[in-house]
């Protein structure tokens, strides 16, 4: 990506070589003093407009517009990039401005047909062309023929899931050690996803108040950190005692150049992380369940115990109390007949009065 970083000007600057129209001999244009990356970015897609983009190909578009969005993980950009060339084959290397309707119904339909695809993949390459000519549209004035594509429907399915008892956790956990026994352990008292677990540094530990603000996530170190599924997924979580007191000594042994609560001075890797999953699960001969499945064990050991569904939706994270109540509606059926049994007796004095 012709964008760069100017360290010492604290500015943006774009590089990018360009054919002359006329000529047909190549140019390299350098313009600088950007304030933000998308200025540059926003700057560098004039000139490509300047420089008759109607023959760009829909992958050149796509790369385009892949910029400009500006995905924050390299994965993201690598994803959309195999997929351009593995399921819009048919089309990707013609002009985008030759690309019909027709043959984008055309399309839409062998996708549809296909058996060996997943539906929410379909719906995400229905997506990138969608965008991508809304992308061509607005800044090239190339016919958004995109506009003729729906999006699938798929029966919504309700997610199944194996939780551990606290028993079968502490026969597990016998069998992990070091970092990865540490966050195992946080992610299972918790609830947190993988990747807000990995991203904790002991900045994010208010070891007074006996909290950890949970604002953004990690995958692979070298990518940096990325944002969470949503703005309700930063949250600040009031930690039980006896969890503050086992991860306290572990924030305490972090420094500067060795910031992560759970690793060092990088992230720990997440293939050695399900690697000491899956060990852990073999040594102690528990039952098989995932690494997002201590997530899991969390909300039932919470909502078994009568905590507050409300509460449990706020320390999970979720944007909604009603994906709590669909996710863990088995075990809300159970807690009406202890409820039922309750209010037996409250009620009493009530109905026989």
């Amino acid at each position: 990506m012709p964008i760069y970083k100017d360290k010492q000007r604290n500015s943006w600057y774009v590089k990018i070589f360009q054919k002359d129209a006329i000529t047909g001999k190549g140019k390299q244009i350098l313009k600088r003093g950007f304030a933000t990356k998308r200025e540059a970015l926003a700057w560098e897609v004039e000139q490509y407009e300047k420089d008759a983009p109607t023959s760009a190909t829909f992958t050149d578009m796509d790369n385009l517009y892949i910029q400009y969005k500006n995905p924050k993980k390299e994965s993201t950009r690598k994803q959309e990039t195999s997929r351009v060339q593995k399921y819009m084959s048919d089309f990707c290397q013609l002009p985008i401005s030759d690309i019909t309707k027709s043959m984008l119904m055309e399309w839409q339909t062998d996708l549809t047909n296909s058996e060996d695809i997943a539906v929410s993949t379909k719906n995400y390459c229905i997506g990138v062309v969608r965008s991508v000519f809304k992308f061509a549209h607005e800044f090239y004035g190339i016919p958004n023929n995109g506009v003729v594509l729906k999006k699938l429907k798929r029966e919504k399915k309700k997610e199944k899931f194996e939780v551990w008892t606290p028993e079968e956790f502490n026969q597990f956990i016998q069998f992990t050690e070091g970092h990865y026994r540490n966050i195992f352990t946080f992610m299972y008292c918790t609830g947190l996803r993988r990747g807000e677990a990995l991203a904790l540094r002991a900045e994010d530990f208010d070891l007074q108040k006996g909290t950890v603000h949970v604002y953004h996530q990690i995958k692979y170190f070298d990518e940096g950190f990325f944002d969470l599924k949503t703005e309700s997924s930063e949250r600040t979580l009031k930690l039980p005692e006896n969890v503050l007191q086992f991860v306290k000594p572990l924030v305490e042994e972090c420094t500067e150049e060795a910031p992560f609560v759970f690793g060092c001075d990088r992230s720990l890797p997440i293939t050695n992380l399900q690697r000491n999953f899956t060990k852990g699960i073999k040594a102690s001969g528990v039952k098989t369940i995932r690494i997002h499945d201590l997530r899991h064990s969390f909300a039932t050991n919470a909502i078994a115990n009568d905590c507050n569904i409300v509460a449990v939706s706020h320390y999970l994270g979720h944007s909604k109390i009603e994906q709590t109540l669909e996710t863990y509606t088995h075990l809300l059926e159970k807690t009406d007949d202890e409820m039922a049994q309750k209010m037996n007796t409250v009620l009493s004095p009530v109905i026989h009065s």
